[in-house]
């Protein structure tokens, strides 16, 4: 059977009014919304913020293999790839062999001791299953670096937990090479020992013996002895060279004086030559003056007459300093030629004396080089148990590699997870969407699918239809069907008049925040008490700004306070009454503020909605129903008998007792 629905039809002059409107905060959808989403965002956001904070610390170990003991280091080159660089040895399988060192159960339990112990943690505190929960090995790539991690909830036992642990790992490295290298071991270190003080024994002693005899250097040719038998051999020869030159220039010496020639000291040929010179010139002029004078004109002449007399005294110069020349030259060779025969015989004594001691050196020399060959030996022979230690240790190095701590760990101040914020944003996300889709199913299982009964009956000013499916409102013109309206015919008593929907403070304050001035202009004016027919037939003339009056135009000519919000937006306009002329533009003015504004069912707001909403406010304080057309203009009687349902118990109030500025239009 198709569910019924009335329609009022109404006669000339009267205005169809909407079925009343259920408020969006108040509809199905709203409220399965809003109940699962606030569910799902208080479930959400309390597991969100009651999660604890989880803290890290963490440090940095750098773990070698030892290379076998003949290895040698390549040369290094830089390739484009850090991994293949030549010289650096990078050992994953090494790596993954410390992180199973590192997280076996003896090495938990110990540092569970110390914990323990230094009072980080209470006794049975924690069990060795813990701390593994709690700890991680992550190497880092392409290098022999693993980062020691800890994480948990307690802040302050991160880094010791962390510190300790690398600890009791080199003290478990330590005390293991120490156990597996037992006697072996010590008695080749005992054994070293004692060779390495014999060692220092021999060479004191031989250290001695070499300051007692002097021997400066382990090379024969280069000590004391054979250095200055060597050095007088040069001399010797050197000396040789020097008597053989002083006696040749000897006997050069007196073969010129046999000759006759002069012979005179260096110092003296300048003034031989000079003399020897003055005389060639002197014999030449002589000479040149007999050929052109007698002998008897050169006596006589006082000029020519002094040059035989020059003559003779420069030849007799000359001779004289030949003689005294001959006499040092002979004298200065004899000399330096006695001088290099004596130092030849000197030397020739040193060496004679230097080739015992020599010979002496040569022996001391012989036996250093003895004692020097056993300390070799002994030498060797402390490389060899030094090499044979190095091997043992190697060994245990392989299993136990070397360690060096790069970084150690610290406090951690602040908490690596949970993201609370983030999560908490998920959270929200999730929850809209879960409400969204609780709305969707809602809908889908309360959906009906019938067909459209197209049942229509005419009673006496009432249509009768049958209501569709979608439950959704049919906007019917009563003048398209076949059987034409009953017009001027009252509609009975007991049928009340469909009213609009009511706007609450908020709506009408969110649509006029949103609407530009004309619109303020227009909802004020509908919720002043105008119609909306005289809402497009204001004119300035009709608002008194100073006066703060509206004199409604029109048949129904009324007088209507100007409320404070309203004054301001008229002389925001210059007092010009920013209006439309047509009542389908108000409507439609006031529907677009409505969607703008994004309230609920814009659809159902309008003119007749807010006029509606200003009627509700004055019979809400209890106005008389006679006085309501005084204030409002005037209303048809089924919406006054609908009004006068709603107005409080007990006697009306008048008009003059009645605040008709509503709410949102004060100041």
């Amino acid at each position: 059977m198709a569910n019924i629905r009335i329609e009022r039809l109404h006669g000339p002059g009267t205005t169809p009014a909407p079925e009343p409107v259920i408020p969006w905060f108040r509809t199905r959808r709203f409220i399965i919304f809003a109940t699962i989403f606030l569910i799902a965002a208080i479930v959400g956001l309390l597991i969100v913020f009651l999660r604890p904070p989880i803290y890290r610390a963490s440090a940095s170990l750098l773990t070698t293999a030892a290379p076998p003991a003949d290895y040698m280091e390549p040369r290094h080159f830089v390739s484009e790839n850090p991994s293949e660089t030549v010289g650096v040895t990078v050992d994953p399988q090494h790596v993954a062999i410390q992180r199973v060192i590192l997280t076996a159960q003896p090495l938990l339990m110990e540092t569970i001791r110390l914990l323990e112990l230094e009072g980080w943690i209470p006794e049975g505190g924690l069990t060795p299953a813990d701390i593994k929960q709690m700890l991680s090995v992550e190497p880092v790539p392409a290098t022999n670096l693993v980062e020691l991690r800890a994480e948990g909830t307690n802040q302050d036992l991160l880094a010791p937990l962390v510190n300790t642990w690398i600890d009791v790992y080199i003290d478990t490295r330590a005390r293991e090479i120490r156990a597996t290298t037992g006697a072996t071991l010590e008695a080749l270190k005992e054994q070293l020992g004692t060779l390495e003080g014999k060692i220092e024994i021999k060479r004191q002693k031989l250290a001695e013996y070499r300051r007692r005899y002097d021997i400066a250097s382990l090379e024969r040719e280069e000590n004391v002895a054979l250095a200055r038998l060597k050095g007088l051999m040069e001399a010797m020869n050197t000396a040789s060279e020097e008597e053989v030159q002083a006696k040749a220039r000897l006997d050069a010496i007196r073969q010129q004086i046999a000759a006759g020639k002069p012979v005179v000291p260096e110092s003296d040929e300048r003034v031989l030559a000079a003399l020897e010179t003055r005389a060639q010139e002197l014999s030449e002029t002589l000479t040149a003056l007999k050929k052109q004078f007698t002998p008897q004109y050169l006596r006589l002449n006082p000029q020519y007459r002094v040059i035989p007399k020059q003559l003779e005294e420069v030849q007799e110069k000359i001779a004289k300093l030949a003689r005294h020349g001959q006499k040092i030259v002979l004298s200065e060779a004899e000399q330096a030629y006695a001088t290099a025969r004596q130092s030849v015989q000197k030397i020739q004594q040193q060496i004679q004396e230097q080739k015992k001691l020599a010979t002496e050196f040569s022996t001391r020399f012989t036996e250093h080089e003895a004692l020097l060959e056993e300390l070799k030996q002994m030498e060797l022979r402390q490389r060899e148990l030094q090499d044979r230690i190095a091997q043992l240790e190697i060994k245990q190095l392989e299993k136990y590699p070397q360690v060096e701590v790069v970084e150690r760990a610290y406090r951690p101040t602040h908490s690596i997870r949970p993201h609370y914020w983030r999560d908490a944003g998920f959270t929200l996300a999730g929850s809209l969407v879960l409400g969204l889709l609780a709305v969707w199913l809602a809908e889908y299982l309360s959906h009906k699918d019938e067909e459209e009964a197209q049942t229509q009956l005419t009673l006496s000013g009432v249509h009768v239809y049958a209501k569709p499916n979608n439950n959704e409102h049919l906007n019917h013109n009563p003048q398209t069907h076949s059987t034409p309206p009953i017009e001027h015919q009252e509609a009975p008593s007991a049928l009340a008049a469909p009213l609009p929907r009511e706007l609450t403070l908020n709506e009408i304050e969110t649509m006029l925040a949103g609407s530009d001035l004309s619109t303020r202009q227009c909802i004020a004016f509908l919720l002043s008490g105008l119609l909306p027919e005289e809402v497009i037939q204001l004119s300035p003339g009709d608002i008194e700004i100073g006066q703060e009056k509206i004199r409604v135009p029109g048949e129904y000519h009324r007088s209507l306070p100007l409320a404070p919000r309203l004054k301001a937006w008229m002389a925001a306009s210059g007092g010009n009454p920013l209006v439309p002329d047509r009542t389908d533009d108000l409507n439609k003015q006031i529907y677009l503020s409505a969607v703008d504004a994004g309230l609920d069912q814009p659809e159902t707001i309008n003119a007749r909605a807010v006029r509606h909403t200003y009627l509700l406010y004055l019979i809400k304080q209890g106005i008389k129903i006679s006085h309501l057309e005084k204030a409002a203009g005037p209303i048809p009687l089924l919406e006054l008998s609908t009004y006068g349902r709603m107005s409080p118990p007990g006697s009306g109030l008048s008009m003059e007792k009645i605040h008709l500025v509503h709410p949102c239009l004060e100041g």
